[in-house]
């Protein structure tokens, strides 16, 4: 932004600058000045707002230049793919600094629950890592030199995008080993830590500053289970009081109201309402990623289609009520045999699909043979009291083993499935 083209400050209040990321009292100071399009407001309005996103944590200042009687003040986005050169005269580089004020306002409890209702609503067309830094940023808006971060326990729940330098994915039994988080998970409350251990300060994830630095720990609770720990380092010295707090555990609850309406949109959209397990649409959003995910990780990731014996003799003989039962019995059963990690899903009719994260080909025999031998168990009297048999025949596949990608995972799979329907039913075959 070079001295004498107040375009260019406009276009970076404009177009460049998130303007959902300022403070109330900013976004009123960048408003008025993009309307008397005076320079100097101009130029005010465009450091002011660059200097409280460093603050927030959302820009970073990489360096001041001075030559030649100019002043270049270099910026950086926290993902590197953007950088920010704001140019001007040592005269208004001196200007700005006789009025910088020396203590930060923050932001009024009211304001920031607003900016963060807004953050936090569905379809604005920036992905749930960007959100979820968007929301920690606002730490900055409190407290000066203020960092949030965050850990979360599940990948998904960043629907497969990325973790970031923000947000980390660490499994939480990895942290009940840990000293420094233990206790706010097993109390489900703020921890606040002084930084005055190099030993203590090793555990931590991020960061952890100077010695003497504060670090409050809050727990991300939702309606079924903990999301993971937002993580707010403060600077030596600074000791945050009671309404401090209240204000980083609003941030806190914003980032878990996000997490919740993304869990909540996701099982109306992805869950198969007579059964209760994955549908397809989630199937298919899922197999890329857990293929990506077993190659990143050098981890096989087994494949198993199953199909129920016989349905359309149940559905024609005994009635559609009769069929929706069957599916209900065989999608319990199996899913009662698989693990925690593992991902189910009817895939359509009376097919359904089991993907086994890690699984080589022995163990997934093992659980193929062992949810075919539970479900031939699993009998189903109709009304008139007779007994009906349900038995399910399985293909198996395994990735790399036996398939370079998705389609090939599914297509050999599909096929042995047939070969055992061919060869009498209610058996195990798996791909060589």
């Amino acid at each position: 932004m070079r001295p004498g083209f107040e375009k260019d400050y406009r276009y970076l209040l404009t177009s460049l600058i998130p303007r959902h990321l300022l403070s109330s009292r900013r976004l009123e100071g960048v408003l008025a000045a993009l309307s008397s399009g005076d320079r100097h407001s101009l130029l005010r309005e465009s450091w002011s707002a660059m200097e409280e996103l460093v603050e927030s944590g959302n820009i970073s200042r990489q360096e001041a230049v001075h030559e030649n009687g100019l002043v270049k003040l270099l910026y950086r986005r926290q993902d590197n793919k953007a950088r920010f050169t704001l140019e001007m005269t040592e005269e208004e580089w001196q200007s700005l600094q006789e009025r910088k004020t020396p203590e930060h306002p923050g932001l009024v409890p009211s304001v920031l629950a607003g900016i963060i209702s807004s953050l936090t609503l569905n379809g604005t067309g920036i992905t749930t890592t960007d959100k979820i830094e968007d929301i920690l940023g606002l730490s900055g808006q409190i407290h000066q030199a203020t960092r949030a971060c965050m850990i979360l326990f599940s990948e998904s729940d960043l629907h497969g995008v990325r973790d970031s330098d923000r947000i980390r994915i660490v499994p939480r039994e990895n942290l009940v080993r840990c000293s420094y988080y233990s206790q706010v998970l097993e109390r489900d409350s703020i921890h606040t830590i002084e930084n005055d251990s190099s030993a203590v300060m090793e555990e931590s994830y991020f960061s952890c500053g100077s010695a003497g630095s504060v670090t409050v720990l809050i727990p991300l609770s939702g309606r079924d289970s903990q999301y993971g720990i937002m993580q707010v380092l403060l600077p030596a010295g600074e000791l945050p009081d009671k309404d401090v707090l209240l204000n980083y555990n609003m941030i806190g609850q914003g980032v878990v109201r996000l997490l919740d309406n993304n869990r909540h949109l996701e099982q109306m959209v992805s869950v198969d309402r007579l059964t209760g397990v994955n549908n397809r649409n989630f199937y298919e959003t899922q197999l890329p990623l857990e293929i990506e995910r077993a190659t990143r990780n050098r981890k096989s990731l087994a494949f198993l289609i199953m199909d129920i014996d016989d349905f359309k003799k149940f559905n024609d003989e005994y009635g559609h009520d009769v069929g929706d039962e069957v599916l209900r019995l065989v999608a319990g059963a199996v899913r009662e045999h698989l693990r925690k990690i593992d991902l189910f899903f009817r895939f359509g009719g009376e097919e359904f699909i089991a993907l086994l994260p890690g699984a080589g080909r022995e163990p997934a025999e093992r659980t193929a043979e062992r949810i075919r031998e539970v479900v031939s168990k699993t009998g189903l009297k109709t009304e008139n009291g007779e007994e009906l048999r349900i038995t399910v025949t399985i293909g198996g596949c395994v990735y790399p083993e036996n398939a370079e990608n998705e389609k090939e995972l599914f297509r050999n799979a599909d096929r042995v499935l047939l070969e055992a329907k061919e060869a009498g039913k209610n058996r195990v075959k798996f791909h060589h």
